[in-house]
Protein backbone atom coordinates (compact mmCIF):
# COMPACT_ATOMS: atom_id res chain seq x y z
CA UNK A 1 0.00 0.00 0.00
CA UNK A 2 1.82 3.43 -1.41
CA UNK A 3 2.32 5.68 2.02
CA UNK A 4 -0.28 8.64 0.40
CA UNK A 5 -3.22 5.73 0.86
CA UNK A 6 -2.29 5.71 4.98
CA UNK A 7 -2.64 9.26 5.14
CA UNK A 8 -5.42 10.05 8.10
CA UNK A 9 -9.24 10.81 6.67
CA UNK A 10 -9.63 13.06 9.38
CA UNK A 11 -8.70 16.81 9.87
CA UNK A 12 -6.00 18.10 11.69
CA UNK A 13 -8.00 19.87 15.20
CA UNK A 14 -6.95 20.97 17.75
CA UNK A 15 -9.10 21.43 20.99
CA UNK A 16 -9.45 24.49 23.03
CA UNK A 17 -9.88 24.22 26.69
CA UNK A 18 -10.15 26.76 29.67
CA UNK A 19 -8.89 25.81 33.16
CA UNK A 20 -11.99 23.79 34.42
CA UNK A 21 -11.20 21.27 31.43
CA UNK A 22 -14.52 23.24 29.48
CA UNK A 23 -14.14 23.08 25.11
CA UNK A 24 -14.44 26.53 24.03
CA UNK A 25 -13.36 25.86 20.44
CA UNK A 26 -11.22 24.76 18.25
CA UNK A 27 -8.70 25.09 15.40
CA UNK A 28 -9.12 22.91 12.57
CA UNK A 29 -7.69 22.15 9.05
CA UNK A 30 -10.46 23.45 6.61
CA UNK A 31 -11.75 22.44 3.70
CA UNK A 32 -9.34 25.02 1.96
CA UNK A 33 -6.64 23.28 3.25
CA UNK A 34 -5.79 26.41 5.84
CA UNK A 35 -6.29 26.45 9.65
CA UNK A 36 -9.53 28.15 10.92
CA UNK A 37 -10.59 28.67 14.61
CA UNK A 38 -13.58 28.22 15.83
CA UNK A 39 -15.15 29.98 18.80
CA UNK A 40 -18.34 29.03 20.61
CA UNK A 41 -20.42 32.19 21.94
CA UNK A 42 -22.77 30.10 24.21
CA UNK A 43 -22.95 30.75 28.15
CA UNK A 44 -20.24 28.26 28.59
CA UNK A 45 -17.52 30.74 27.28
CA UNK A 46 -17.31 33.65 29.47
CA UNK A 47 -13.56 34.39 27.31
CA UNK A 48 -15.79 34.92 23.94
CA UNK A 49 -14.22 38.20 23.34
CA UNK A 50 -10.78 37.33 24.61
CA UNK A 51 -10.35 34.18 22.21
CA UNK A 52 -12.22 36.05 19.62
CA UNK A 53 -9.42 38.96 19.40
CA UNK A 54 -6.62 36.13 19.94
CA UNK A 55 -7.61 34.74 16.90
CA UNK A 56 -8.21 37.64 14.83
CA UNK A 57 -4.40 38.36 15.13
CA UNK A 58 -3.39 35.59 13.16
CA UNK A 59 -6.19 34.74 11.15
CA UNK A 60 -8.27 36.88 7.88
CA UNK A 61 -10.82 39.34 8.59
CA UNK A 62 -13.80 37.71 7.11
CA UNK A 63 -14.78 36.37 9.95
CA UNK A 64 -18.35 34.14 10.08
CA UNK A 65 -20.38 35.07 12.56
CA UNK A 66 -23.08 31.99 12.99
CA UNK A 67 -25.58 32.05 16.05
CA UNK A 68 -23.55 29.66 17.88
CA UNK A 69 -20.09 30.53 16.95
CA UNK A 70 -17.59 32.50 15.17
CA UNK A 71 -15.15 30.95 12.62
CA UNK A 72 -12.27 32.82 11.53
CA UNK A 73 -10.31 31.58 8.69
CA UNK A 74 -6.84 31.53 7.22
CA UNK A 75 -5.55 31.45 10.90
CA UNK A 76 -1.78 30.82 11.92
CA UNK A 77 -2.47 27.23 13.82
CA UNK A 78 1.71 27.21 15.18
CA UNK A 79 0.71 30.86 16.15
CA UNK A 80 -2.68 31.06 17.18
CA UNK A 81 -1.87 28.12 19.14
CA UNK A 82 0.76 29.26 21.18
CA UNK A 83 -1.08 32.12 21.60
CA UNK A 84 -4.29 30.72 23.52
CA UNK A 85 -1.64 28.67 25.37
CA UNK A 86 0.36 32.23 26.74
CA UNK A 87 -3.15 33.26 27.56
CA UNK A 88 -4.21 30.72 29.85
CA UNK A 89 -6.26 28.17 27.70
CA UNK A 90 -5.27 25.05 26.69
CA UNK A 91 -4.84 23.36 23.44
CA UNK A 92 -5.14 19.80 22.99
CA UNK A 93 -4.42 18.08 19.49
CA UNK A 94 -7.60 15.71 18.89
CA UNK A 95 -6.36 12.15 18.24
CA UNK A 96 -7.53 9.19 16.02
CA UNK A 97 -9.34 7.97 18.88
CA UNK A 98 -10.99 11.67 19.93
CA UNK A 99 -12.68 11.51 16.03
CA UNK A 100 -13.20 8.09 16.16
CA UNK A 101 -15.45 8.05 19.82
CA UNK A 102 -17.01 11.70 17.77
CA UNK A 103 -18.29 9.63 14.80
CA UNK A 104 -19.78 6.92 17.06
CA UNK A 105 -21.82 9.56 18.98
CA UNK A 106 -22.82 11.15 15.54
CA UNK A 107 -24.04 7.44 14.63
CA UNK A 108 -26.23 6.81 17.62
CA UNK A 109 -27.93 10.42 17.24
CA UNK A 110 -28.88 8.39 13.36
CA UNK A 111 -30.33 5.34 14.96
CA UNK A 112 -34.26 5.34 15.90
CA UNK A 113 -33.64 4.83 19.60
CA UNK A 114 -30.39 6.44 20.05
CA UNK A 115 -28.52 3.38 21.46
CA UNK A 116 -24.77 1.88 20.14
CA UNK A 117 -25.10 1.48 16.37
CA UNK A 118 -23.91 -2.39 15.37
CA UNK A 119 -21.43 -0.73 13.32
CA UNK A 120 -19.58 0.53 15.99
CA UNK A 121 -19.42 -2.82 18.45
Amino acid sequence: MPKDDKKSKTPETWYLYDYRGTCLGNVALDATGNFSTQISKDDNNPYYDEMVLIANQFGSDDGMEMKHSVIIPNTDRDDVIEAYNNAGFMAVKASKRDHDELVRELDKIQTVKGGESKKYK
